[in-house]
């Protein structure tokens, strides 16, 4: 499990990249900058903006009752390391 401190850094990444992309494909969280969000990671993923738009989304997944409990614990983890420096949000967005 991710939170143990017993998976190693690419295989975090793989399981982060399967959340965002689960977050990406909807329906959660649910709304128009949401959506706008998942229109910029498809579009540009490469893109400065790309880093903000994976941010909104995923605090709007820790906003929205529709967000299943284990994404939103991993959404809390992937959000408290990009804070503290030990995950880049474009790594996680890239093959997302």
């Amino acid at each position: 499990m991710i939170h143990s401190g017993t998976v190693s850094i690419a295989d975090g990444l793989e399981h982060w990249r399967e959340v965002l992309g689960r977050l990406r494909r909807g329906p959660a969280p649910r709304g128009e900058t949401f959506d706008l969000c998942r229109r910029v990671l498809d579009a540009a993923p490469a893109a400065p903006e790309a880093v903000e738009a994976a941010r909104v989304l995923l605090e709007g997944a820790m906003a929205d009752a529709a967000t299943p409990t284990a994404d939103a614990q991993d959404v809390m983890a992937m959000l408290k390391a990009a804070a503290g420096g030990s995950l880049n949000l474009q790594d996680v967005i890239v093959s997302s």
